[in-house]
């Protein structure tokens, strides 16, 4: 409290006590008065009481003044706390830079009138994770500090701090050729000219990227950090949603994970669902800190390897800046198969088994492969002092079983392959060049496209692909409120498998499989969707920062891009189709 105020009420009191006593005793002077025949005492007495209750009735006028001057300063800082709430105590109190203060009334009331206990500072601004695609979607930031002043979006319950993230979304998207897609492309499901779809473009609007997240972190120990993170948004799709009325699409899990902290030892230990360690980072190799590319398709750039899966990850830092470090990951498996197997002809009376239909709480709609086995990474980064550079590692496992009437066998493969990738600022926060790949074995699953793992051998046997996928781009800000990116990449199985018995025609890729009709509007014979040889785009676009204050940031964004599919060639040709597409958005981020 102001110490002007204190020392008014603390006259107050013992004046009120003064005048009490004297009232107290007053009829003993005056009968002590009378009894000496004094009448001029008790008039001194009389005059000196209403003296008192004049210079009273003056103190209370000035604390009610004194008073109604607290409750204008309250409501003044409270309106300035929420118009800036990261104004300093300074200009909370009216001071000038140099510490003086702006009214006669702050310099009689000096500092003191800090009526609030703010300290310095109110608010800090908020911070993202330090990638180009954290500060779009609002991201906290991978190294948070527990013990710094509170920031925007952020509360303290007890020893955890909560921060808020994420971001509302209304997009729009045109394609030239029509997949029923929402504001995530199919690009494996580009229609092929025999489809009437091909033929016709398709516009949605859509709010479904729209994400909420939450940090959860606190001390363990006081070595050990914990914190756990969630992000959602509503990509999913239930029985009943649709786009005709009320949509009714559905919350899903896009990351959810805990995780342990010993940055004095440099140990990082994660478990739950989180982008897969396969990812290309920005710096380091810590969570929240992925170099996802910058573009509003929520399928991203073909050419981008990544999951978002359930994985149980350790990375080891070394030195106090954590400048290298060295990480494996054992990630969920899920296969993509692909082709004709030897087993699916009804003459050869067997049957091949790599995959079961979701039951219980898995999705019914969709199938499950038989991997035996968890998808291992392993990956080392480096940040030198200039770049950042990665390599990397995965091994896989793959099966299937081969069944004729009252016998079988199990076929397993490993496959795997490796790849880096690169991080560097050409011109220090205003242009950057990045490149990532990967190449090997049953790597489809890791490409953006979803292109297949694996086929058939003759046996039936799982058959891994070789594959290979690339991406570049290049980004910055070359105005401080718009940042500018472009990338290219592709995706492809880099040979066939295939082999014909019988005068059929099984494997993936085969020379064999009928394409003439591909370019034929309503033909059927069209193999082209089942063996997809090479996904390519090249993209553009651009966010501007329209709006950035004390209640958010506003985002406008564009993007175009071009998608070119090629199939493997067989009887009748080389099969090919395309896509042009336009997506727009307008992102308010109201905790960053």
């Amino acid at each position: 409290m102001n110490s002007g105020i204190k020392h008014t009420i603390s006259t107050f009191y013992y004046s009120f006590m003064t005048v009490t006593f004297l009232s107290y005793i007053s009829p003993v002077f005056t009968s002590s008065a009378h009894a000496a025949g004094s009448n001029d005492a008790i008039a001194l007495m009389e005059k000196q009481i209403h003296a008192m209750q004049a210079q009273l009735d003056v103190m209370k006028r000035k604390q009610a003044a004194e008073n109604r001057r607290v409750r204008a300063e309250l409501a003044r800082q409270r309106e300035l706390i929420e118009a800036d709430p990261y104004a300093s105590r300074a200009r909370l109190l009216g001071q000038s830079p140099a510490g003086g203060y702006g009214t006669a009334t702050h310099s009689q009331a000096g500092k003191n009138d800090d009526v609030f206990g703010l300290g310095d500072t109110i608010l800090s601004p908020s911070r993202t994770a330090s990638t180009p695609y954290g500060e779009l979607t609002a991201i906290p930031p991978a190294h948070p500090d527990l013990y710094s002043p509170m920031r925007r979006g952020q509360l303290q319950v007890g020893g955890v701090r909560l921060t808020l993230g994420g971001y509302l979304e209304a997009a729009g998207v045109w394609r030239s050729r029509n997949s029923a897609a929402d504001i995530a492309s199919a690009y494996n499901g580009i229609p092929w000219h025999n489809q009437p779809a091909s033929h016709m473009s398709e516009f949605h609007q859509t709010e479904r990227q729209s994400r909420l997240a939450l940090l959860a972190e606190g001390m363990l120990t006081r070595k050990l950090e914990a914190d756990a993170y969630v992000e959602t948004d509503f990509q999913g799709a239930g029985s009943s949603s649709n786009s005709r009325q009320s949509n009714s699409y559905v919350l899903r899990a896009r990351v959810v994970y805990g995780e342990l902290k010993d940055r004095d030892d440099g140990w990082y230990l994660l478990g739950g669902q989180s982008w897969s360690l396969i990812t290309l980072f920005n710096k380091g190799m810590l969570a929240r800190d992925e170099q996802t590319p910058m573009v509003i398709e929520a399928q991203y750039v073909p050419g981008f390897n990544w999951t978002r899966n359930s994985q149980f990850r350790v990375v080891k830092t070394f030195g106090k800046e954590e400048r290298y470090a060295a990480g494996l990951s054992i990630e969920n498996p899920s296969a993509v198969p692909a082709g004709v197997s030897p087993c699916s002809n009804a003459a050869n009376h067997c049957t091949t088994t790599d995959r079961l239909t979701g039951t219980n709480v898995n999705n019914p709609s969709t199938y499950y492969t038989t991997d035996p086995a968890p998808d291992l990474i392993a990956k080392i980064a480096a940040d030198p002092g200039w770049g950042h550079y990665e390599l990397t590692g995965v091994m896989r496992f793959f099966r299937d079983r081969t069944s004729t009437l009252d016998e079988g066998s199990n076929h397993t493969r490993i496959a795997g392959g490796g790849g880096g990738g690169m991080v560097l600022p050409l011109i220090d926060r205003k242009l950057y060049f990045q490149a990532s790949g990967l190449v090997g074995t049953g790597l489809g699953r890791y490409g953006t496209s979803n292109m297949p793992d694996y086929t058939y051998g003759r046996n039936g046997a799982v058959t891994p692909l070789p594959e290979a996928n690339l991406l570049v781009g290049l980004y910055g800000n070359p105005l401080r409120n718009l940042k500018l990116y472009s990338y290219a990449g592709a995706e492809t199985v880099l040979s066939r498998r295939s082999f014909d018995e019988d005068g059929n025609h099984y494997g993936y890729g085969n020379r064999n499989f009928d394409m003439r009709g591909c370019f034929t509007e309503l033909a059927t014979n069209c193999a082209a969707s089942g063996n997809i040889r090479t996904v390519a785009q090249a993209t553009g676009g651009f966010w501007y920062t329209a709006a950035k204050g004390d209640y958010g940031t506003l985002l406008v964004g564009g993007q175009y891009s071009h998608t070119h599919v090629q199939a493997f060639s067989g009887l009748g040709g080389r099969p090919r189709s395309d896509a042009d597409m336009i997506l727009m958005s307008l992102r308010y981020q109201p905790f960053n």
